[in-house]
């Protein structure tokens, strides 16, 4: 073997345009290559790993290793190419839970005709204290090989509630259907996919299941062009910036398909550090890697790694949550196209990108594009210096607003560019300190593949009983280190890069979630275990086009990868200002469009809590595409003798989105307090409060039931316990109450000496449940009903619709929303720390907010010293503007709504959402004159958090109470 000083690593990274390869040592970039990619990657690759070798020459038996970094995968998936993705069946190990929101409902129409084989319910998975729902059935598992097999589907992947926090039922789940249905069949779990959140963790799942056949066709392809150079082992790079084992990687395809801008980001901070460009103390690092087309940025972390996007994430319209590079990309590149209007011009969004050699003045081609406005000769000399100029500053504007968007620190920045098309960046940008573009930028993606290292993680659920949360933690660290040395890594080599804990709000057993990431270098000489890797002709033989000519035309496929923050839809189709709900004298018939207006609508009224209601809106959504109607009622037009029954959920948000609601919980609630309350039938359903899940509940309990729900609720926002509604204001006892598991358990309430002990059995019985349950509250009489707040859902439908106009003609929706709800401003700004702690079951904590400064925030500005301060306990509670030397000045407080929406579209966000750099605008709406009395106050303002806080309303004028849509459309 030769000897360390001796040895070499090929890096090489195949994109869209051109593949690129580096050979390194010890760090150091020896040679480098840049090749038009070719239909035949393998071919692309073999020629690449030649002209390097050729380049550097060295003999090809000294290189030690390939890193390779591609984007196929993906593209199989955006391209929706029928020749390599297949069929997936999914097996759900949720017992009663999970099956009112079925796999593959929210899929775009055609990837869902592509990937849909078939879905199963069988025992199994886990509360979150680690408990089992139930056990592992065999018979189970065997009916559903027996469905299988008869479908011909050859891709599964099994999918078990906390299977993060504990794989063994995937595993043993996945080896019962392996020797049920032989060879032949490829078989996943999801456990070494995603993260926690079930539903998003499964579409991963069903992705990469679909994918295998045709990544272990390509990783085929790699394998023999580095077995050319001898010995040489074989990496593919992963999202993360760290390196999979060939054969990993070829059952796990969907973890590489964010690698590239990952691998250009590390590249660039190895390549600008070796040179001594910049110091990580002299400010925030950002990498700006300039295309042909577009323009990726990120903010790198101390450790030489981008910041990671713990949020989920839209890739070809699927909903996903592995981790991805938290990357701002925008519209310019190299080859984008600029347009002279006047004295005016654009540059882009379109681009002329592999052509540009073909199309670009420069080139003697007729397409003016940003490089023909850097780069003089004959050709470019022709264009008028006052175009280039006015191009130039547009392409700096475009490129200093983004630059600003993914900023997450106060002061100027140094930017790491890199990137063939960077030579449109100038020498100087607004924000920015220090401009490095150093030696080899034209191949940095190429350089991170070769630099990658392996890495180990955990993230998991524990519940704090008789150890510590550093005894936990420590535990956490030593399996992820485990994991990382068991996969190549070299132990003296490890670096804990992430470490995150999160309690479990709405729980009263100090659940905890536990995440590490840990990476170190690949140990030299190390030998990866043969897996079982298909060739070309076994990949070939059983590829299952399937004929698409017979689908309808779909309405919108987002066909890219998005973070959370533009993962809200945006409906072209539709004119939204025209739009008119469905109204039929007092009753209003929900569609899909009013589903998404409720999703952003309960999440603003929500104020930071009630949890996320993608899981009960796909419920909602699959209720109608089946046929049925999910119905609002008019408020005041109810009898008297009316009866209403309150369907909501009491728990964990977080646990809401793992262990996913089943068809019962609500609903065997509800019965256990008509039976409390002797009455065997009911006319109405409403929810506990307005806010995020909870209204989606009512409704859909509502649905089941072939009930209607009334257009009210009982706070007409969000608020932390069961107590703080306008009925109890008025001394109303919350009892008879119930909850239930939705698995046949079930705890009635019929008496409590007041309102503060049956919140307490409550909470104690659901914690029983697993930190989730089905709950109902006593029984409203329909005089009642019409006294409660006005209008809810209808108000909840006005603030989405807002928002959703404004979206879809790309205006910012913050100043339409507070004109109509006469709200206010508060801040504009990017969250720079968040500190969450758990007492007593409520999620206490606070986030600290910096201002923005570029010039697209809304006119509301603050000065650079200043921040906010927003306390929170599972609902945000007061807004203080800090500046120092001044008093604090608390700016909104309960009972006023303080939300935060997100920058990019307007989308609420929730305290779990809150994360660092996250980009905000934050508001306050006024509350309901009812929460101003004297009552509401004792019962719902500051006092009632503990906060030493005189109340001050916020907004202009007088309240106005919602309108009902009948009042806006139904005459």
């Amino acid at each position: 073997m030769p000897s360390k000083l001796a040895s070499y690593v090929i890096g090489i990274d195949v994109g869209g345009t051109n593949t690129d390869s580096v050979i390194l040592q010890n760090k150091s970039v020896l040679a480098w290559h840049k090749t038009p990619t070719t239909s035949d990657i393998q071919l692309g690759v073999e020629a690449a790993i030649a002209a390097v070798v050729q380049k550097a020459a060295i003999l090809p038996s000294h290189v030690d290793s390939i890193r390779v970094g591609t984007t196929q995968f993906v593209n199989a998936v955006l391209e929706q190419d029928t020749s390599k993705l297949d069929q997936v069946a999914v097996v759900r190990l949720c017992g009663p839970y999970s099956r009112g929101s079925p796999p593959f409902v929210n899929f775009p129409p055609k990837l869902r005709a592509l990937l849909e084989g078939h879905f199963g319910y069988v025992d199994g998975g886990y509360q979150v204290d680690g408990t089992p729902i139930a056990p592992i059935n065999p018979h189970q598992l065997r009916e559903q090989a027996s469905i299988i097999k008869s479908e011909g589907i050859t891709s599964i992947v099994v999918v078990g509630i906390y299977s993060p926090s504990n794989n063994a039922q995937e595993e043993e789940a996945r080896k019962i259907l392996a020797a049920e249905l032989g060879p032949g069949f490829d078989i996943s779990c999801s456990s070494a996919i995603g993260r926690l959140g079930f539903l998003e963790r499964e579409n991963a799942g069903i992705l990469n299941a679909s994918l295998r056949r045709f990544a272990r066709h390509v990783i085929a392809g790699f394998s023999y062009a580095a077995q050319k150079l001898g010995k040489c082992k074989l990496y593919i790079t992963l999202n993360d910036g760290t390196l999979s084992r060939a054969s990993e990687a070829a059952d796990y395809p969907v973890k590489c398909f964010s690698s590239g801008p990952t691998n250009s980001a590390r590249g660039a901070a190895l390549l600008a550090r070796g040179e001594g460009a910049y110091d990580s103390a002299g400010g925030e690092i950002l990498v700006v890697d300039v295309g042909g087309t577009t323009t990726d940025i990120c903010a790198m972390l101390d450790s030489g790694y981008p910041r990671q996007s713990s949020a989920f994430h839209k890739i070809a319209g699927i909903r996903t949550n592995f981790t991805v590079p938290d990357v701002h990309s925008i519209a310019l590149g190299g080859g984008s196209i600029c347009r002279v209007n006047c004295d005016r011009i654009s540059v882009g969004p379109d681009s002329v990108g592999a052509d540009l050699e073909k199309e670009g003045i420069y080139f003697e081609g007729k397409t003016l594009t940003a490089t023909d406005l850097v780069l003089s000769n004959a050709f470019t000399e022709l264009i008028q210096p006052s175009i280039k100029t006015s191009g130039l500053c547009e392409i700096s504007r475009a490129l200093e607003e983004a630059i600003d968007q993914v900023k997450t620190k106060q002061g100027d920045a140094q930017v790491i560019l890199v990137g063939g098309g960077s030579i449109i960046v100038g020498d100087q940008i607004a924000g920015v300190s220090k401009i490095i573009a150093p030696k080899y930028f034209e191949v940095a993606n190429a350089v991170g593949a070769a630099i990658g290292k392996i890495s180990g993680t955990v993230d998991k659920t524990v519940v704090l009983t008789e150890r510590t949360i550093d005894q936990e933690l420590e535990d956490a660290k030593t399996k992820a280190i485990e994991d990382c040395v068991a996969a190549g890594g070299n132990r003296k080599t490890i670096e804990i890069v992430e470490v995150e804990t999160v309690p479990v709000s709405y729980t009263t057993n100090g659940a905890t979630r536990l995440f590490v990431r840990v990476v170190a270098d690949l140990v030299e000489g190390y030998e990866e275990s043969q897996g079982s890797s298909v060739s070309y002709l076994e990949a070939d033989a059983y590829r299952k086009p399937v004929d698409l000519a017979h689908l309808p035309i779909e309405v919108s496929d987002d066909l890219s990868l998005t973070s959370k923050a533009s993962s809200y839809e945006i409906i072209n189709q539709v004119d939204l200002r025209s739009y008119q709900p469905r109204i039929e004298g007092d009753l209003w018939y929900l569609s899909e469009l009013d589903l998404q207006f409720l999703q952003d609508g309960t999440g603003v009224l929500g104020v930071g809590s009630c949890g996320e209601p993608y899981p009960v809106y796909l419920a909602c959504l699959l209720a109608l595409r089946n046929g049925g109607n999910i119905i609002v009622r008019r408020q005041d037009t109810l009898p008297d003798d009316a009866v209403v029954l309150v369907g909501s959920f009491m728990g964990s948000p977080s646990v809401y989105l793992e262990r996913i609601p089943g068809l019962n919980e609500v609903i065997d609630a509800m019965q256990g307090v008509m039976r409390a309350s002797g009455i065997s039938t009911f006319d109405a359903v409403i929810p506990n409060e307005i806010g995020g899940m909870n209204a989606f509940e009512a409704l859909l309990a509502a649905h089941r039931l072939d009930k209607t729900t009334l257009d009210t609720d009982l706070v007409a926002r969000a608020y932390p316990k069961v107590w703080q509604t306008v009925r109890c204001l008025d001394n109303v006892p919350i009892v008879p109450a119930a909850v239930s598991d939705g698995a046949g358990q079930q705890e009635v309430f019929p008496t409590a000496s007041d309102n503060l002990e049956a919140e307490d059995l409550m909470r104690d019985a659901c914690t029983n449940f697993g930190s989730l349950s089905g709950m109902c509250v006593k029984p409203i009489d329909g005089i009642e009903a019409k006294t409660l707040p006005r209008n809810s859902f209808s108000h909840a439908w006005t603030i989405g619709r807002s928002i959703a106009i404004s979206r879809s003609l790309k205006l910012d929706p913050i100043l339409p929303l507070l004109k109509s709800e006469r709200g206010i401003l508060l801040f504009t700004g990017k969250i720079i720390s968040v500190t969450r702690n758990v007492g007593s079951g409520f999620t206490r904590g606070s986030v600290v907010l910096s201002p923005l400064t570029d010039t697209a925030s809304p006119p509301h500005t603050h000065e650079p010293s200043t921040s906010l301060l927003v306390d929170f306990e599972n609902e945000n509670l007061s807004a203080t503007l800090r500046k120092p030397g001044q008093p604090d000045k608390t700016l909104a407080i309960c009972p006023d709504l303080i939300t935060f929406l997100d920058k990019a579209n307007g989308a609420p966000l929730g305290i779990s959402d809150y994360k660092y750099g996250l980009r905000v605008s934050v508001i306050a709406l006024r509350a309901p004159p009812i929460w101003t009395t004297e009552r509401g106050l004792e019962m719902g303002g500051p006092k009632a958090f503990g906060l030493d806080v005189v109340y001050e309303g916020v907004g202009f004028g007088d309240y106005e109470a919602p309108k009902s849509v009948w009042e806006m459309f139904g005459e």
